[in-house]
């Protein structure tokens, strides 16, 4: 059921709800619109009836999978009494829900439950708590949340986002997402049991943090999401490097680098990392650079500028077969990191693919593309995909 741009009351989608549950209905899906914008409209201030209304939650034997998008100041309740026996799959987002409640949903009634995203608000500042012997993924990104405990012997799949504190007990754990303003902090956050070898590894821009990629050894893919504003100045390129000064071994390694108003030297940045990449054997980098208008870089006497931080002849890349360099925008930045990457010795490098979306100086010329092509080896393939 899809309510786009309608006003819609919580008395309004229990009859649906209620209407699954008597049709035993194996897949359920009700999406609504953000109900935001109504408060603007009427200028008035709104009752507490507008403010919070109650939605329950009803439990039939059927249901495989259920999917609900509703409105924040939803109180989404459950019905103590029933158990989902055949619910494997269960979506809830924007909705506020009790800790209690939501940690008795998942781990009492839900004993088949694979998949769980929870995308909702806490009615109060409270711990949460998800013990599920059949969860393969979770996606965690709850408001109000002061500790996450999970303990799930067959979790596989991970996703954190601002969560300020966790301890997760998942011996079988495979895949690790976190994003958002909170990074991993081994005094507050807590990845027991988990071996130290990983399918996946994903970092957002404020998570990229050593005590979260030196916790495991070996990553198949490793995805970092890089900030590279020089907010701080000369601190700001000092903790980076701190940071990320040992990777895990990666066999793909996917950076989006963005690199706003006033931004360190990308090629520098680009090539400490690739210091640690002696075993990628693919590399995907997206540079964002901003609008050209609007381009500072940082200071000249930032570690960033200093000649050593630029050198590429003592980066060795024996086992890189493959890479593909995305460009939104252009800059010189840009051309540096390909004329430094193309100095780095990499005997195993058999493609080279460069993306070029939105360069407001128009596309690389056939010079230009020629230029980039003699910079590697004959038996280099480069390839310009134009946009």
């Amino acid at each position: 059921m899809h309510c786009h741009g309608l006003r819609v009351r919580a008395r309004q989608v229990a009859p649906w709800l209620r209407f699954a549950s008597e049709r035993r209905v194996a897949k359920l899906n009700i999406e609504l619109p953000s109900q935001t914008r109504f408060l603007f409209v009427r200028r008035r201030r709104a009752d507490a009836t507008e403010l919070e209304e109650e939605l329950e939650l009803p439990v039939w034997d059927e249901a495989k999978r259920i999917t609900l998008t509703l409105e924040q100041r939803w109180r989404l309740r459950r019905r103590p009494a029933g158990v989902f026996t055949a619910l494997t799959d269960l979506y809830i987002s924007l909705a506020t829900m009790e800790a209690r409640e939501l940690g008795d949903l998942v781990s009492l009634q839900c004993p088949l439950l694979r998949n769980l995203y929870l995308f909702v608000t806490l009615v109060a500042a409270s711990n949460v708590s998800i013990r599920s012997d059949s969860l393969r993924s979770l996606l965690f990104r709850v408001e109000n949340a002061q500790r996450l405990e999970v303990v799930a012997p067959n979790l596989e799949e991970l996703t954190v986002s601002d969560a300020t504190e966790a301890h997760v007990s998942a011996p079988k754990l495979s895949e690790v997402t976190w994003y958002g303003d909170i990074a991993y902090d081994p005094r507050r956050h807590c990845i027991a049991d988990a071996g130290r070898h990983l399918r996946l590894l994903d970092l957002g821009s404020k998570c990229v943090v050593a005590s979260l990629l030196q916790r495991f050894d070996k990553v198949d893919v490793l995805k970092l999401t890089l900030n590279l504003c020089d907010q701080t100045q000369r601190q700001g390129y000092t903790s980076f490097v701190n940071e990320t000064t040992k990777l895990p071994e990666c066999e793909t390694l996917r950076l989006r680098v963005t690199l706003g108003d006033y931004y360190h030297n990308l090629a520098s940045s680009m090539l400490h990392l690739l210091r640690s990449c002696n075993s990628t054997r693919k590399l995907s980098v997206k540079v964002d650079s901003g609008l050209p208008m609007q381009r500072y870089s940082c200071l000249l006497s930032c570690h960033c500028r200093l000649p050593e931080s630029c050198k590429a002849d003592d980066i060795t890349l024996d086992a890189l077969e493959e890479a593909k360099i995305t460009f939104i925008r252009s800059s010189y930045e840009e051309v540096q990191f390909v004329e430094q990457l193309a100095g780095c010795h990499a005997p195993s490098l058999k493609k080279l693919v460069i993306n070029c979306e939105r360069w407001s100086d128009g596309p690389p010329t056939k010079e230009i593309q020629e230029k980039v092509c003699r910079m590697f080896l004959p038996d280099v393939e480069v390839k310009f995909n134009v946009t």
